[in-house]
């Protein structure tokens, strides 16, 4: 009895708790809407997921709606949609509301030459970077924001010197004889020539887009070839005026410094060589290579109001830049003006803009020989005389570098003038017609003037130069674009475009003045007999039509295509216009229904494209025609008084034929995002091949009238990995850590340099490049542009060592010879094998701190200047480095492989702490920063520096210090900026 009482209640005590379990596990069905965040609009095709359990989810329909059946065990919903963020939302009752946030990446919009696109319909290998990201410090030239930021982009900064270009170059070499530096467009309106770029206030600017491969670049045709660079300034935007002023101070100084012998050194080196010479040693203990450079102030301001309504905004900045040069009597000021503005009328239908940019630069050069003079001059001799003289001396290579460079006046100014008007209209629904011209003015003018020298007895001489570069650009388009059910995206663009470049110069100079007061403002009162004029004035017009299509299906199916022609006066009338096809496709695997389960793909997109782009930029407005020059004077007994009249003669063939320069790329790639958007990247290979090159070939005279002809036959190759990564290593709600990396691979082979033109063959086996200079070297140059190789291969003997006397030996089909003459040679590619960049930024509070590394793997440089001061036979009259006094190097300086020198680096470029004062009452926010630039380098190689000039013509890999061109010595830099906003 007692039994079966226990059992019947525990019986009923299971059934019951069964069932409750049973009722607690069954689905239920949960409902909700999904809106904009922004718009409050309703979207259409969000996916809706379980994350506790895969497999369970689906989709929005056209008017937001939802409705999904969930297991007992969901706990969360993950709403996703292709351009917006992921959000996790709690179940907590039946039914959800969701409003979704736009994507920061993929929202932002993107400049693609003549339009624009969200990031996230991009189907060609376009990158861009906003001002957040820019590299911080002492700014020489508005490209430095981006260095090392962007694959495939290498720009270099050869040296210090504040007026020195930079080099760019985009996914290799294009050309052997031509500009190789991208297209550079600033608010629409191309840069007449890429050097301007120094003249653009770099507070001015915003973000730079920057279009890679050919199917992205061939929207601008026979300029395209090099790539494009898209600089977008700082605009106005409706609401409350805003006020904001950024500015720095820092200081700069000489990075590295050459291990040259003191006094004392030079005269215990010298007596026991048993050369020491007394009238050499003046009783001075000198370091030219600090006398010649100084610790460098500099400072920079911007200024920018903007704001405006709905119907109208502006904006309007002012900005000064003083830069002091670290050697002495050198830097540069500028002062420039920008204005934009855009109005809306005609119940804003009608949009006008406007653009006005002005820069004066005002340039203090450097004499590039006085570097030379560092190595050729004795630590003995002193910089001044008692009397606070400079101390005055001369003998070959011999001259006081302190008073060279203080005395002369050796100075230019420079202004550019933009100015930029547009107007677009609507005539209907999604169909815009509008035009834009825009005119461009570029002057510079130079002024020299060397004095007799203390000491030197030079003839004194001076010079005045003057050039204006100017262009008048206009251009009608018209934009079509149309949505079917928010499925079908369509968009077309067509364009008539103008363009009329004009340059000119003239230069004039002198010599032997008797009043050296005047400098170079009388240049007619020296001695006529070496009295100098020239001038040169050249113009020519470029006429493009281009179209542009564009659809997706659904955000999942992308393509792209576009055509232009291009007609330019350069050419003769047999190729005077040139074609420029291109097209690429997209594809968002990740919106496809397969992948709605993979939770931890937030965003995979496939692209695949190729293009045909031209480089017009190697030829030269006359480079078609025979041209007839002065030749000298010849006797003519007829008349006696023009006995000696001037003779003429062709010294140009003509060839019609000629043509630009096309290069072909084919590019493949991938866009993703993974883990909620924590990890992103951007990954491209691409195969370019540039045909037709042109090179000054050798032909029979005659025919010909003389003996060289410009043609195109040639072809070089381009192949390369990008890959750019960036990620949130951190993220709290304090603290964050995000961390972004590129890394390029690049291989650059001349593939031909042969070719044929009007039945005769043109060929050569290389084109000799870049020299080595120094004293007793011989005028062979030793890099080539040659067949199969990377540009500028070396061609060295191979170094051996020393022998007992000091006699270096090289090697000759494995046999160490002494002879120079019989040594065997070899090609050796310097081409770096990767470039890469790191940045890391650490945000705790208000506190930021960021640093960004960038190097190179795999190249070489030709340590030139070690080649020449390395030797103890430069002693007595020279000074050397004190490895000169231990390598047992006795001969006379040889170039070989030797001093050709591993010059792969890695350089902390800059550390910058920050710290935000978010709201100050009565000013806004205010943003402070310590920055230094140039830390350390990580390097074997022992010049001063290894990023010298590795992709420029002549020179490249090849170390300038001791050449005519010298090398103005990189600089270190701590600075201390301010960012203010006001209210």
């Amino acid at each position: 009895m007692h039994s079966r009482t226990f059992t019947r209640p525990w019986l009923a005590t299971l059934f019951f708790l069964t069932l409750a379990q049973f009722a607690f596990s069954q689905a239920r069905t949960i409902s909700g809407r999904v809106v904009d965040a922004q718009s409050g609009s309703s979207m259409a095709g969000v996916t809706v997921r379980v994350k506790e359990v895969s497999g369970v989810g689906t989709t929005t329909n056209a008017q937001g709606v939802f409705q999904l059946n969930v297991p007992a065990e969901a706990k969360t919903l993950i709403f996703s949609f292709v351009g917006y963020q992921n959000q996790e939302v709690p179940i907590t009752g039946n039914e959800i509301n969701v409003s979704l946030k736009p994507g920061e990446a993929l929202q932002e919009v993107v400049v693609v030459g003549y339009g624009t696109q969200r990031a996230q319909d991009v189907s060609a290998a376009i990158s861009s970077i906003s001002n957040k990201d820019f590299n911080k410090g002492i700014v020489t030239n508005p490209m430095q924001q981006i260095q090392g930021k962007v694959a495939g982009l290498v720009i270099t900064q050869p040296g210090g010197d504040p007026n020195q270009n930079v080099i760019i170059r985009l996914r290799g070499q294009t050309s052997i004889t031509g500009g190789q530096t991208p297209l550079i467009v600033v608010d629409g309106v191309p840069l007449d020539d890429p050097s301007q770029i120094a003249n653009i206030p770099p507070g001015d600017i915003e973000s730079y887009d920057v279009l890679k491969d050919a199917s992205a670049t061939a929207i601008y045709g026979s300029r395209g070839a090099n790539g494009v660079i898209i600089i977008n300034t700082k605009k106005g935007r409706a609401g409350q005026t805003s006020v904001t002023y950024n500015g720095y101070v820092g200081l700069d100084w000489q990075a590295k410094y050459y291990d040259l012998l003191t006094a004392d050194e030079w005269r215990t080196a010298t007596k026991q060589l048993g050369n020491y010479q007394a009238s050499l040693d003046k009783g001075a203990n000198t370091n030219w290579q600090k006398a010649i450079t100084q610790t460098a102030f500099s400072h920079a301001h911007n200024l920018m109001v903007s704001g405006g309504t709905d119907k109208f905004t502006y904006s309007a900045a002012g900005n000064y830049i003083n830069q002091q040069g670290i050697v002495i009597n050198s830097g540069k000021t500028e002062v420039g003006l920008r204005f934009n503005a855009q109005q809306k009328a005609l119940d804003d239908k009608l949009t006008l803009n406007y653009g006005l940019l002005t820069t004066r630069t005002n340039r203090k050069y450097v004499d590039y020989s006085i570097f030379t003079y560092v190595f050729s001059t004795p630590p003995t001799y002193p910089v001044y005389n008692p009397d606070g003289s400079y101390f005055g001396y001369f003998d070959f290579e011999q001259q006081n570098p302190v008073a060279q460079q203080m005395l002369q006046l050796n100075r230019g100014n420079e202004n550019l003038n933009i100015y930029s008007a547009g107007a677009d209209y609507e005539l209907l629904k999604g169909l815009k017609l509008g035009m834009l011209g825009s005119l461009s003015y570029f002057n510079k003018q130079t002024d020299f003037f060397q004095p007799t020298l203390p000491g030197v007895g030079n003839i004194n001489n001076g010079a005045k130069y003057a050039e204006n570069r100017n262009s008048k650009k206009g251009n009608i388009h018209i934009e079509y674009t149309r949505t079917w059910n928010n499925v079908h995206h369509f968009d077309f663009t067509g364009v008539y475009e103008y363009n009329d470049f004009e340059y000119d110069n003239f230069r004039a100079a002198g010599q032997q003045y008797l009043v050296e007061e005047n400098q170079d403002n009388a240049l007619q009162n020296g001695n006529t007999a070496f009295n100098q004029i020239s001038s040169y004035k050249e113009e020519y017009k470029l006429i493009s039509f281009l179209g542009r299509v564009t659809y997706n299906y659904k955000g999942k199916y992308y393509i792209d295509a576009s055509f232009r022609r291009d007609g330019s006066s350069k050419f003769g009338v047999n190729n005077r216009w040139g074609n420029f096809p291109a097209v690429s496709a997209a594809w968002r695997i990740s919106e496809e229904g397969f992948m709605r389960n993979i939770s931890w793909i937030n965003d995979l997109k496939l692209k695949i494209g190729y293009g045909v782009t031209g480089n017009q930029d190697a030829i030269t407005p006359y480079a078609t025609q025979l041209l007839v020059g002065s030749i000298g004077r010849y006797y003519n007994p007829v008349n006696p008084a023009y006995a000696y009249p001037q003779s003429y003669a062709p010294t140009q063939n003509a060839n019609p034929d000629l043509k630009w320069e096309e290069r072909h790329g084919f590019n493949v790639g991938a866009n993703f995002s993974l883990f909620n958007d924590r990890l992103g990247g951007d990954v491209n290979v691409f195969n370019d091949k540039t045909k037709s090159l042109l090179y000054n070939y050798t032909v029979p005279t005659p025919p010909f009238y003389v003996n060289t002809i410009l043609a195109n036959v040639g072809t070089l190759t381009n192949k390369g990995v990008e890959i750019a990564l960036n990620g949130t290593i951190i993220k709290g709600s304090k603290f964050t850590w995000t961390a972004n990396g590129q890394i390029t691979f690049i291989k650059t082979r001349v593939t031909s340099l042969s070719g044929t033109y009007a039945g005769y063959k043109l060929s050569t086996d290389n084109i000799p490049g870049g020299y080595a200079e120094g004293r007793g070297l011989s005028s062979n140059p030793i890099t080539f542009l040659k067949v199969g190789y990377s540009p500028y291969v070396f061609y060295l003997p191979h170094w051996e060592g020393v022998d007992a006397n000091g006699n270096q030996l090289f090697d000759s089909a494995g046999v160490k010879i002494p002879n120079y003459g019989n040594a065997t040679f070899r090609y050796i590619d310097p081409a770096p094998k990767f470039n890469y960049g790191l940045g890391s930024t650490l945000n705790y509070g208000n506190w930021s701190l960021n640093f960004f590394f960038r190097g190179v793997y795999g190249q070489k440089i030709f340590n030139n200047t070690l080649l020449d001061v390395e030797f103890i036979k430069r002693l007595p009259g020279n000074n050397v480095t004190k490895e000169a006094l231990t390598n047992g190097i006795q001969d006379a300086a040889v170039a070989s492989d030797h001093w050709l020198e591993n010059a792969s680096y890695l350089r902390l470029d800059n550390v910058s702490l920050s710290y935000s004062f978010k709201q100050v009452k009565g000013i806004g926010s205010i943003d402070v920063y310590l920055t230094a630039n140039n830390v350390f380098v990580i390097t074997p190689y022992r010049g001063l520096d290894p990023e010298i000039r590795n992709a420029d013509t002549n020179e490249a890999y090849i170390d300038a210090n001791y050449g005519s061109d010298g090398y103005y010595p990189r600089t270190r830099s701590v600075v201390f900026g301010v960012n203010v906003s006001f209210k």
